[in-house]
């Protein structure tokens, strides 16, 4: 999945541009439900990454600033999203998770976990009972591991048995040099019906509409009721391919709206545009931005 060129930079780098102006923010209610929140210093080196590998980042911005563009922008509550690249530091990661979020309560937390890290079933416990979190994010490009890998399966084990969702990258796009391994090797739609048939309960949310193997994908929706998926960077147009949106129609009570932010190289309010403008049903457009979101995380409904 090849990327287009940003239409717009921030005018200069790491500034964010303004936000939209009051008249600009939707009234209706949004979830989003892909929000990459790091300690500054972890920022810094993904933001270095993506320099290196990826597309310019429009919003080079911290995490308490990413909250204020977001409210600014008539985000009401936002899931927050990071990922462990490698063993040892999931606990810290977690630990600035829970801080940072008792700071706002429109903060939906998830953590982190790496399945070769030391007294992991301790760190998930602490995570699920002491933290309050929602789930877990796992990346799978980033810590080269399939998702059917055996090392994955207690951490699966843990989230049934609490009750939590899982937030796994798994599909093969958008395929990026600077990984270990080609993203073919450790993700796919093959790897994670593998994990549904052996553990069917499990509540999965796929980002990226299970880019690049949409189809593939959306034939999984149909086979198991406890797995979702999210638009982020899909239907903003900056990835070459079609929008199904007749397929987004039909599984319209199982998709969530989500933006990624802020590593994205264009506005915020992108995707949310595009799905309001899109050929959805009105009912479909209110699931996606606010109302799977709602059902799916038992949240506080709106107003």
């Amino acid at each position: 999945m090849k990327a287009k060129q940003p239409s717009k930079q921030s005018e200069r780098e790491g500034e964010a541009p303004r936000a939209l102006p009051v008249e600009g923010a939707t009234p209706a209610p949004i979830i989003d439900s892909h929000i990459h929140l790091f300690p500054n210093r972890l920022f810094d080196a993904v933001w270095k990454w993506f320099d290196d590998h990826a597309w310019p980042i429009q919003y080079k911005i911290y995490a308490d600033e990413v909250v204020e563009q977001l409210s600014q922008h008539g985000i009401d509550r936002f899931l927050v999203l990071n990922y462990a690249h490698k063993a040892g530091i999931s606990a810290s990661l977690n630990e600035w998770t829970h801080q940072f979020c008792r700071k706002y309560p429109q903060a939906v937390p998830l953590g982190t976990i790496h399945p070769d890290d030391e007294n992991r079933d301790t760190l998930l416990e602490r995570c699920f009972t002491d933290y309050g979190f929602y789930g877990l994010k796992f990346h799978t490009h980033v810590a080269s591991i399939r998702p059917d890998d055996e090392r994955m399966f207690p951490i699966y084990e843990k989230l049934i048995e609490h009750d939590k969702i899982l937030v796994l990258h798994a599909g093969n796009g958008p395929s990026l040099h600077g990984y270990k391994e080609t993203t073919k090797q450790v993700s796919g739609a093959e790897f994670v019906a593998t994990v549904l048939e052996r553990y069917p309960e499990l509540k999965l949310i796929i980002p990226h509409l299970g880019a690049e193997e949409f189809t593939d994908f959306f034939q999984l929706m149909e086979q198991y009721p406890n797995l979702w998926m999210d638009t982020t960077m899909v239907v903003g147009g900056f990835f070459p391919h079609p929008i199904m949106w007749d397929q987004i129609e039909r599984f319209a009570d199982r998709i969530l709206y989500g933006s990624d932010f802020p590593n994205i190289p264009y506005d915020l309010m992108t995707e949310v545009r595009a799905i309001q403008d899109s050929p959805l049903s009105d009912a479909a457009k209110a699931n996606l931005l606010y109302g799977n979101a709602q059902r799916l995380l038992q949240l506080p409904t709106h107003g």
